[in-house]
């Protein structure tokens, strides 16, 4: 069993029922069996029997993560009033649809909603039973044990935290084969969704921990699978904030490799990435400023490299190990998680004021409307470069057009080259390690040299967008190669022709490539991969049957 591959499966809601099925080798139907048996109003029986149909008449039941509605209809079906809420507005869209086939829509009240945000949003005592099936899994650390804490608010007396989930099995023989399954999946799922999923470790005492009295009821797949039944145990008056982690500059061999693999290997997974959460920077007191960015290991370390000497507190959102801007552009970072991340640092616990400093670059998806709307703290958008972050916080947090700005200095260009040739390089050097090892280094540094040559000259280059700029360096290349192939190197025409062919389908990849790498561009070369397909395929055909037909002609 590894359920990590649903993160894929949320993508397609038409499949995920069938995903899940097959994911779980059908468990998944007698896991919502034994859950709706556990349903029943608070201080009823606690023994569990299968309910008939409308056994559990008006009881209240929350589902966070209902997903496409399998198991919220079952709960309905049975006479309960469901809240269901996801984050995936396919899903709830799917689930809705189903919820009015089956003549339940009075049943059931849908909400486009995060688990944190639940735990604020509706009144204390409002359920009698909280499930979340195949959800916890999917929370970070902090997120996970505010939304459990959280929960000893929404239950009524006497009502239960249902929860099915994935765990480690303890026998040998069924721990081995759930990794051997698990992991490879797990990389299947971060190359397609750059998400993953957490498998519980010690759930009981993680219910301990958050004021719960908890027990499994129920085991499947040799132990990978749990149903737990969880009670609370205490309600203090107060949810105490966890405690605050300590960052600090440290300038290591392992972080200079890190920052190596960062340079050359950027854009291969898995990214490093720093634990999500409420950090402290330097010695900072309740009127301190907080700063919010993504988890990508280098974004947080230079963040910590220009702010040395500065007392603050520093919010990370887990933006899939991805810095802020790409995160941002491409849905990985959102209003939803800042919000979440919010909630689950407790920040009023921690700070007098309600200011958040958000990265300039991550508005492109991120509302700070909605964030300010829903959590009551402003947002305020720093600087583009966190070099600026201490003479913002001096200037009493105002912005000139000098951090403003957006900069692509030849520095930057050139930096983001190597980034961009590191991918495309290994891919490059894989394929030619099994093709023709003989072109693997003209290969590898032809691709370099082009990376290099487009971010030195991006600017100046003819054309307004890559492609453009690539099919000017590829005429470029393909002419002075003809004409000076001979002259300089002594090459015959056929390994000349060879050459400037091979040369410019690497110039034209190039330089459409690098546009997904300026900020001065749309990243089109997703689009810009369309035009460029056909142009790569008729380089390669010349250069695969132009050496046989001048054999032919020669020959004749």
């Amino acid at each position: 069993m590894a359920t990590v591959f649903m993160k894929w499966l949320e993508t397609s809601p038409s499949d995920y029922d069938r995903g899940i099925a097959l994911l779980t080798l059908g468990r998944i139907r007698q896991i919502h069996e034994r859950i709706v048996a556990l349903i029943e109003p608070a201080g009823g029986s606690t023994e569990i029997s299968m309910l008939s149909p409308g056994k559990a008449p008006g009881v209240r039941v929350l589902e966070v993560g209902c997903g496409t509605g399998a198991l919220t209809l079952r709960c309905a079906r049975q006479g309960a009033q469901v809240t269901a809420i996801d984050i995936s507005a396919r899903m709830l869209a799917v689930a809705r649809r189903r919820a009015s086939a089956a003549g339940l829509t009075d049943h059931v009240q849908w909400h486009l909603m995060d688990a944190a945000s639940a735990v604020e949003h509706f009144a204390p005592k409002s359920f009698d039973a909280i499930i979340l099936s195949l959800t916890l899994s999917e929370l970070d650390h902090d997120q996970l044990y505010y939304f459990l804490s959280g929960c000893r608010r929404l239950l009524t007396r006497g009502g239960k935290l249902i929860i099915a989930d994935e765990v480690v099995p303890r026998a040998l023989p069924a721990r081995l084969l759930f990794w051997l399954v698990r992991l490879p999946l797990t990389i299947l799922t971060w190359l397609l969704t750059r998400t993953t999923t957490h498998v519980l470790r010690d759930y009981i005492a993680m219910l301990n921990e958050t004021g719960f009295d908890g027990q499994v009821e129920a085991t499947y797949l040799s132990g990978s699978l749990v149903v737990l039944v969880a009670q609370v145990a205490v309600r203090p008056d107060e949810i105490t904030a966890p405690a605050i982690r300590r960052l600090r500059h440290r300038v290591t061999l392992w972080t200079l490799t890190k920052d190596l693999w960062c340079l050359v290997m950027r854009n291969i997974p898995p990214y490093p990435s720093v634990k999500s959460g409420l950090y402290a920077i330097g010695q900072p007191d309740a009127d301190a400023p907080v700063l919010v960015t993504g988890n990508y290991d280098l974004t947080v370390r230079r963040l910590l490299r220009d702010t040395q000497g500065l007392d603050a507190y520093l919010l990370v959102v887990n933006s899939a190990g991805i810095n802020v801007w790409c995160a941002s552009g491409g849905g990985y970072l959102t209003s939803e998680k800042v919000i979440a991340a919010v909630r689950a640092a407790r920040l009023d616990q921690v700070v007098q004021h309600r200011r958040l400093i958000l990265p300039q670059l991550c508005a492109t998806r991120v509302d700070g409307n909605r964030i300010t709307s829903e959590t009551g703290w402003e947002v305020r958008w720093g600087p583009v470069y966190s070099k600026d972050i201490p003479a913002y916080l001096a200037s009493g947090q105002q912005k000139d057009d000098g951090i403003r700005w957006v900069q692509f200095p030849l520095r930057t260009r050139l930096e983001m080259a190597i980034v961009m040739w590191g991918f495309w390089g290994l891919i490059m050097g894989l394929a030619l390690l099994l093709i023709n090892r003989s072109v693997l280094w003209i290969g590898l540094g032809g691709a370099l040299f082009y990376y290099l040559l487009t971010g030195t000259f991006f600017p100046w280059l003819p054309g307004r967008d890559g492609f453009r700029k690539g099919v000017f360096l590829a005429v470029l290349s393909l002419a002075v190669v003809l004409a000076a192939g001979p002259w300089l190197g002594g090459w015959d025409a056929l390994r000349t022709l060879n050459t400037a062919l091979g040369l410019s389908a690497l110039a034209l990849f190039a330089a459409a490539d690098y546009q997904g790498g300026t900020p001065h561009m749309r990243a089109g070369e997703i689009v810009h991969f369309i035009k460029i397909v056909p142009l790569e395929f008729g380089l390669l055909l010349l250069y695969l049957l132009l050496p046989r037909f001048l054999s032919l002609w020669r020959q004749t």
